[in-house]
């Protein structure tokens, strides 16, 4: 290998570890302390659910506290996208901007889910796999709601926008002097909707915030639904078993307990927005 591609190769692997030090929200510097090896979950066909940064025990605890999405003390879950250079933010906020039938659209997607209940499977096993399948996917359908609705909301309304430029805590910690006023104003459209494509939409807290900030309205309880999102957490990430090893019940009781307080939360919202 000549010295030029080593070098090429060198300043590639600085500029990953650069995004990777952006998206865990640390310094470039305090990266470099970290050891980690980055592992993707997939399925059988090779569809990429997600990426794991998986962190030693030999990482400094002083650095992975800062870390504000680490999970179990020692990984962090990244969206597919985060990781993709190619990620098209302008073809992914067209998508969401085009319908404005938030309700009827979470409606028609509920309805095509709870037909599956009703699918006779040749055995348990297959059965099993199926209400996973739907309980992760109802879970889906809550976020596609309430992604759709702030991005759509947030962009249509002049005073929800202003509204969450000046609460969110990405915009806080955002400092420039006063000569870049005129640059950062012109980016501001493009850096708000980076900011709520990224958003983790099963990540309640956060949207809850989000919600009752931007759009002045006193958001709808979420300690059930956010039991089940760490139930849908249990069934994509740990194989469907919680960290004490006992397994998450996914038959049709509990699809059914998880539509109606799901729906709850929906329906909740829209009535506070009047949609």
């Amino acid at each position: 290998m000549g010295r030029a591609k080593e070098l090429w190769m060198e300043m590639q692997e600085q500029e990953d570890d650069r995004r990777i030090a952006k998206i865990l929200e640390i310094s470039y510097d305090d990266l470099l302390e970290l050891e980690y090896e980055i592992e993707t979950d997939q399925s059988k066909d090779g569809l990429i659910y997600n990426y794991r940064i998986e962190f030693s025990e030999d990482s400094p605890k002083e650095i992975l506290e800062k870390i504000s999405r680490l999970e179990d003390g020692c990984r962090v879950y990244l969206q597919p996208w985060e990781l993709d250079e190619e990620y098209d933010y302008d073809e992914q906020f067209d998508a969401i901007t085009e319908n404005k039938e938030f309700v009827q659209k979470y409606k028609n997607e509920i309805a095509n889910l709870e037909v599956l209940t009703h699918l006779k499977m040749p055995d348990e096993v297959l059965k099993d796999v199926l209400n996973r399948q739907m309980f992760i996917g109802i879970i889906g359908t809550m976020e596609t709601f309430l992604a759709d609705v702030f991005i759509n909301l947030t962009f249509d309304n002049d005073k929800y926008f202003r509204n969450f430029i000046e609460t969110h805590p990405e915009f806080q910690k955002r400092k420039f002097e006063l000569k870049e006023i005129f640059e950062q104003s012109d980016k501001l459209k493009e850096t708000a909707k980076k900011v709520m494509l990224d958003t983790i939409y099963h990540n309640l807290p956060t949207v809850r915030e989000m919600y009752r900030d931007t759009f002045e309205i006193d958001f709808p309880k979420i300690k059930e639904v956010y039991e089940y999102v760490l139930k849908r957490h249990d069934l994509v990430h740990r194989n469907g078993k919680t960290k004490e090893g006992e397994i998450v019940v996914t038959d049709e009781k509990a699809i059914e307990g998880l539509i109606k307080t799901v729906n709850e939360l929906v329906f909740g919202v829209a009535e506070k927005l009047n949609l």
